[in-house]
């Protein structure tokens, strides 16, 4: 469990920094130096890099390894209109009577809205927080 908690701890350094730009899209992660910077193993820094690029802030790059992600235009204005229609849902569910269930529709929500803060960067609103173990495993979940 404390590995899998050192990863967790990993995965939401690497995303604030990715979030607030500190390290940009297109930059290469070399997880070699980030187990350094952390004083861990590479195990762990590998598995908070795979849990990132399941939520879309790292690319895969076969025989290089992963850098962080660089959204498209298009990419971009996927991301607002799905931002705009979740929160208008939300909204909606919300204001009925009947005390319905909008965890889901908030977990997609958190995932555009970092998408765009990814692609915005720190000029943007900010995204929904992922700084607990639970938010972060909600997130990679519905990534997958």
């Amino acid at each position: 469990m404390q590995a899998q908690s050192l990863c967790i701890a990993i995965a939401s350094k690497l995303r604030e920094r990715i979030l607030s730009h500190q390290i940009p899209p297109g930059s290469d992660i070399n997880d070699g130096v980030l187990a350094q910077e952390f004083g861990v193993s590479r195990t762990p820094v590998r598995e908070a890099m795979k849990l990132l690029c399941h939520e879309g802030l790292l690319t895969a790059q076969p025989r290089r390894g992963m850098t962080v992600t660089q959204l498209s235009a298009a990419q971009v204005a996927e991301a607002r209109l799905l931002c705009h229609l979740l929160a208008q849902h939300l909204s909606q569910l919300k204001a009925q009577p009947l005390n319905r269930c909008t965890e889901l529709t908030e977990r997609l929500h958190a995932v555009a809205q970092a998408r765009l803060h990814l692609a915005l960067g720190p000029t943007a609103n900010r995204p929904v927080s992922f700084s607990t173990p639970q938010a972060v495993h909600q997130h990679a979940a519905l990534a997958l």
